[in-house]
């Protein structure tokens, strides 16, 4: 059974899911509210995730990662990269191809929900409550220059190499969410 943290999440999917379906509705015209409200929103749950969830569990592991940290790290930046460029239909489809497994891999039995409640017990609510008290995240005027990756696969490519020249347990952090 899920318990608080895990539920508080998947809602926050569910909302997201929700504005980036809204932003593409009508295929005549994006709908730039629903996707900008759906940008500031995916930038702090990534936030939250990276810097709340992911160290917590590595600290209540004795510095061991959760197994999917890397995977949702990487997942991460190719993310917020798909974020930078001005919306289009084929940008929310390259996101949904990212976010749909992925968000599926945060919220299974084993995932990062779920093993965060498992191994904080109680203190999850202390965890959940700085989730629900952290600010929005600023974000940047859309950027469609040179190096703006518009394709997942793109995107993903790039943010691996990024992870592997990060140190060790370190993840990449793109400027469009750092506080």
């Amino acid at each position: 059974m899920p318990g608080p943290l895990t539920s508080w999440f998947a809602a926050d999917h569910a909302r997201l899911d929700e504005l980036l379906r809204r932003s593409v509705a009508d295929p005549s015209a994006l709908d730039r509210q629903a996707f900008e409200a759906f940008r500031g929103g995916l930038l702090r749950h990534i936030a939250l995730e990276e810097k709340i969830l992911l160290p917590a569990v590595r600290a209540a592991r004795g510095g061991e990662p959760h197994p999917a940290a890397r995977r949702l790290r990487i997942e991460h930046g190719a993310i917020a990269s798909l974020l930078v460029p001005t919306p289009d239909p084929a940008i929310v489809s390259e996101l949904r191809s990212i976010l749909e497994p992925h968000n599926a891999v945060e919220e299974e039995p084993q995932g990062l929900y779920r093993t965060c409640e498992e191994l904080l017990g109680p203190g999850v609510e202390t965890l959940l409550a700085r989730a629900r008290a952290y600010p929005a995240v600023k974000t940047a005027p859309h950027n469609d220059g040179p190096g703006v990756y518009r394709t997942a696969a793109a995107a993903l490519r790039a943010s691996a190499r990024q992870a592997e020249r990060a140190p060790a347990g370190a993840a990449p952090v793109p400027s469009a969410w750092r506080r």
